[in-house]
Order: C-alpha cells, then structure tokens, then sequence
C-alpha cells in the first residue's frame, strides 16, 4: 500500500511539471555583416567579427534555461537585410538585439548608440527593451536614438540596433577588441535580456 500511494504521489508531481511548463523567451541576435561585407574596418579590426565575437558570448554566457538565443548568423557569411528580417519573423521572436560597431571621422566620438524605429510594429516594447540596454550598460557612455534603418522597420517584433562603440575611437576600440571588453559588452547585453 505505501509503495502504491509513493507511485500515485510521484505519477501526481510528474502529470502536474508536465502542465506547469517554463515561458521560453526567445531572443534573437542579429550579428551585423559578415562574408564579403565587413562593416567598419579601422586598423585591420573588421565590425563582423568584433560582432560575431560578442553574440557568440551572449550565447555562451547564457545558463538560463528559460532564454533560448539564437544567432542570424554563426560564421562569416553574408546573409542580405531583406533576407535577416524574413528569417527574424518566421522565428516569431519575444525581442531582437542587432549588434553593429560604430566609426566616425571625428576619432573623439564615443560610445554606444542604441537605434529605434517609429515604423517598427512594437515601438513601445522596443523602447522597453532599448531602456534596459540602456540601463544595462551603466557607466558606459550611451544614447538611444532614432533611426529608419532597414531591420527596424521590418522586423514585426520588438527590436533595437546596438552600435556597441566606435571603432574610430582609441578607447572605445580597446574595449570593443579585447577579450575583456568583448565579455564585459555580451555580460552587459545578456543581463539586459534577462530582465525583459
């Protein structure tokens, strides 16, 4: 009878987990460029990698099994605008970070630029979403702007464009070339995902 009443006990607690079931968030990261498109380049650093590098250690610094994120691209390849946001809906995603690396001519210009759309379909959860970046980047230098570009018009869900600093920038290029910098951005960035 004791045997019995652990079986029905344990059948109960497995039928209950099975119906009570994590919200999965899932997140895209649109990783800027890549193949025959290098973005910025400044000193042989090339955008595409600076951003391959940082959504890859988002991916890698996520142990929350509630996130799942996933990358438009994992190798150096190019994959057109048009063809990211079709791939980017189809995923139905809960929010999208594009990760881009800023440059300049005046080499004092610094900091991270976070871009919105008035087009975008969820501008007030993409302003959410830009405010925990924001917040999230702390004692960085950072703006939230407005901006027409492509992926923030066509992505129907929430997003926004992070130019994580200025390659043009001798501060900011330490930061954005070096295993520390690039850890502490993906940290920053990973941490503001996990607050949505």
């Amino acid at each position: 009878m004791k045997k019995l009443l652990q079986f029905i006990g344990i059948a109960l607690l497995t039928l209950c987990m099975a119906f009570t079931g994590v919200d999965k968030k899932t997140v895209v990261i649109d990783v800027a460029h890549g193949g025959q498109d290098n973005g910025s380049t400044i000193e042989g650093f090339q955008e595409k990698a600076i951003a391959l590098n940082v959504a890859n250690k988002i991916k890698a610094l996520n142990r929350n099994s509630a996130v799942e994120i996933i990358l438009t691209r994992e190798a150096d390849e190019f994959i057109s605008l048009r063809d990211r946001a079709k791939h980017i809906n189809k995923l139905q995603p809960d929010m999208v970070i594009s990760l881009h690396v800023n440059q300049h001519t005046n080499t004092n210009k610094q900091g991270i630029e976070i871009y919105l759309s008035d087009e975008n379909k969820e501008r007030a959860k993409s302003a959410d979403l830009a405010s925990k970046l924001l917040y999230g980047f702390e004692d960085k230098k950072v703006a939230i702007k407005k901006a027409g570009f492509y992926l923030l018009k066509q992505v129907d869900y929430p997003i926004a464009l992070v130019e994580l600093g200025f390659l043009s920038n001798e501060n900011d290029r330490q930061l954005l070339t070096s295993e520390k910098g690039q850890d502490e951005l993906a940290t920053r960035i990973l941490n503001a995902i996990s607050e949505q």
